[in-house]
C-alpha cells in the first residue's frame, strides 16, 4: 500500500513541475498587469453601472445687457478664433449671451451642435429641446453643463469640466487595471457628472393612465343576464380558459349559447368598467415594493408587462402591457404605483433587478416630486450587500410571474395589445380581491366587506363590476 501512495504522490510532483513550466513559458506572452489585475480590485464598483447623480443647478438665464459684444472685444482686446482644423462654423448662428458672431464661437463638439463664446464665456446648444429661459449647471463645480446626446424621452447632459471635484474623486478611487480601461475606452466607466432633462409631458401621461383601455360594447345592453357575464370572467380569468374554451364550456355545462367574441367583447367591457375600482381603490401598501418586467406574446410579437407589486400585502399595483421595454414604460408603470398613495413614506424602497430603466425612473419622479429608494438586485449570486440583503423581495415577483405565466400559457397569446391590457386589468382584480393567498393566511390581499355572504365566483365578479361603476362615477 505504501509503494502505491509513493507512486502517486511521485506522478504528481512530476505533473506539479510540466504545469509549472507552461506557466512561465505563456507568461512570456502575457502582460503581468493582466495576470494579477484581480487582486486589485476597485474601491468601488458602481461606475461600471447606471448611476443617477444629484440634481443639476438650473439658474435664469441672464443676457448681458449693459455691454454687447463689440464693447467686450475692444475692452478686452479679443481677436477672433484661429480655426487650426480647418473647419468652420456652417451654420448662422450668433452667442444669445453678448451676441458675438459665429467668428468668435468655439465648436465644443465639431458638430455645430453646442457652441462656447470667446467673448463672454457663455456656453449653449443649438438642440431644439433644450430650455431657453435656463441654464443647467453642475452641482458640484458650477460649471455649464454640455448637451451630450438627445434620446427619446430625455436629453443628456455631461459636465466636461476636467478639474470638477466630482470627476477628480471617483478618477482618483480607480485602480490601475481599470484606469488603463478608462483610457482606452472613457465610455465603459462612469466617471463624469451626468444630467437627464426630460420632455415628458405630464398631463399627457396622467391622461393616459386613466384613459388605456376603452369598451367595445356596452355592457348594461348585453343581451345575456349578469349571471352568464359573471360565468365568462369566472372561467376566462379564474381558470385561465381562453375565449374559445370559456364558450365552449358555457355550451357544453350550462347550454348557454354566444360566440367566443362575445366573450372576448364581454370580458374587453368588463375590464373597462372594473378598472376604476382597480386604480383608485384606497389602498393601505406598505413601504415595499418589487418591480420587474416580464414578457407575452401579442400576435407573435414580444410585449412586456411592467409588474410593480406590494411584496408584504401581494397587492399588484402595476400591471399594464407596454410594447416596448423602455425607459417610458418605466416612469409610466412607476407613476401607476406612486399615484397610489395618499403620501408616499419617507421610507418607501423599491427593489428591481439592474434594468437601467428602473433608475431613469426614479430620476424622473425625483424631479417631479415623487422620491422613492431604489434597491437593485444583480444577477443570479448575492455578489453585493443590496442583493444579499433583497434578493428574497424580489424572488416574491419571480414568483408571481410564474403565476401570471400558468394563467396566461392556455391563451397562446393574444391577438392585439387593448386584448393584452383588457386581460391584465382583469388578472390584477382577481388577484387583488379575489385570489387567497397562502401567506396570507387562505384571505385575500384586499378584503371587500361588499364580498361577504356572496358564495360563487360569479355573483362576486358582477359585485365588482357595480363598485368598478361607484368608483367610475367618482373619478370620473
Amino acid at each position: 500500500m505504501s509503494k502505491i501512495i509513493s507512486v502517486i504522490i511521485t506522478f504528481l510532483n512530476r505533473i506539479n513541475k510540466f504545469i509549472w513550466k507552461i506557466i512561465i513559458f505563456l507568461s512570456k506572452f502575457i502582460k503581468v498587469d493582466e495576470i494579477y489585475h484581480l487582486d486589485n480590485k476597485p474601491d468601488d464598483i458602481k461606475y461600471r453601472l447606471f448611476h443617477v447623480d444629484d440634481p443639476a443647478l438650473i439658474e435664469p438665464f441672464v443676457k448681458i445687457e449693459h455691454k454687447d459684444y463689440k464693447q467686450l472685444i475692444k475692452d478686452n482686446n479679443i481677436k477672433p478664433i484661429k480655426r487650426r482644423n480647418g473647419k468652420s462654423i456652417s451654420i448662422n448662428v450668433k452667442c444669445p449671451c453678448c451676441g458675438a458672431p459665429k467668428e468668435y464661437l468655439y465648436d465644443n463638439t465639431g458638430k455645430q451642435t453646442q457652441f462656447e463664446c470667446k467673448v463672454c464665456s457663455f456656453i449653449f446648444s443649438t438642440n431644439p429641446n433644450r430650455e431657453k429661459d435656463v441654464v443647467l449647471k453642475c452641482p458640484h463645480c458650477k460649471h455649464v453643463l454640455n448637451h451630450r446626446v438627445s434620446r427619446e424621452d430625455f436629453d443628456v447632459y455631461v459636465c466636461r469640466n476636467d478639474k470638477c471635484p466630482f470627476y477628480l474623486k471617483n478618477k482618483s478611487s480607480l485602480n490601475k487595471h481599470d484606469l488603463n480601461l478608462y483610457k482606452k475606452n472613457p465610455t465603459l466607466i462612469k466617471l463624469r457628472y451626468v444630467y437627464r432633462k426630460f420632455h415628458i409631458d405630464f398631463p399627457t401621461l396622467q391622461k393616459d393612465y386613466r384613459e388605456f383601455i376603452k369598451s367595445p360594447i356596452d355592457l348594461s345592453r348585453a343581451y345575456s343576464s349578469q349571471y352568464v357575464i359573471g360565468l365568462c370572467l369566472t372561467y376566462h380569468v379564474n381558470y385561465g380558459l381562453s375565449y374559445r374554451q370559456t364558450a365552449s364550456i358555457l355550451q357544453d355545462i350550462h347550454e348557454v349559447y354566444i360566440s367566443y367574441k362575445t366573450v372576448e367583447n364581454y370580458c374587453k367591457a368588463a375590464s373597462s368598467i372594473i378598472h376604476p375600482l382597480l386604480e383608485f381603490y384606497p389602498y393601505d401598501l406598505s413601504d415595499t415594493i418589487a418591480a420587474d418586467e416580464t414578457y407575452i406574446k401579442i400576435l407573435g410579437k414580444t410585449n412586456y408587462i411592467f409588474f410593480w407589486f406590494d411584496s408584504i400585502k401581494k397587492i399588484v399595483t402595476s400591471y399594464r402591457v407596454y410594447e416596448k421595454r423602455d425607459s417610458l414604460s418605466s416612469i409610466k408603470a412607476a407613476y401607476s404605483t406612486l399615484i397610489k398613495y395618499d403620501k408616499l413614506p419617507d421610507s418607501l424602497k423599491v427593489i428591481s433587478d439592474g434594468n437601467p430603466i428602473y433608475n431613469v425612473a426614479v430620476e424622473y419622479w425625483s424631479q417631479n416630486g415623487l422620491p422613492f429608494q431604489l434597491y437593485q438586485v444583480i444577477g443570479l449570486t448575492n455578489q453585493d450587500e443590496t442583493s444579499k440583503e433583497y434578493r428574497s423581495q424580489k424572488q416574491i415577483i419571480e414568483r408571481f410571474n410564474r403565476t401570471l405565466k400558468y394563467y396566461y400559457r392556455p391563451k397562446g397569446g393574444f391577438t392585439s395589445l387593448d386584448n393584452a391590457n383588457s386581460y391584465m386589468i382583469l388578472f390584477a382584480t382577481y388577484n387583488n380581491f379575489l385570489r387567497p393567498n397562502k401567506t396570507l393566511g387562505w384571505k385575500t390581499p384586499v378584503q371587500l366587506d361588499e364580498l361577504n355572504g356572496i358564495s360563487n365566483m360569479p355573483n362576486k365578479w358582477i359585485q365588482l363590476l357595480n363598485l368598478g361603476y361607484k368608483y367610475s362615477d367618482i373619478y370620473c
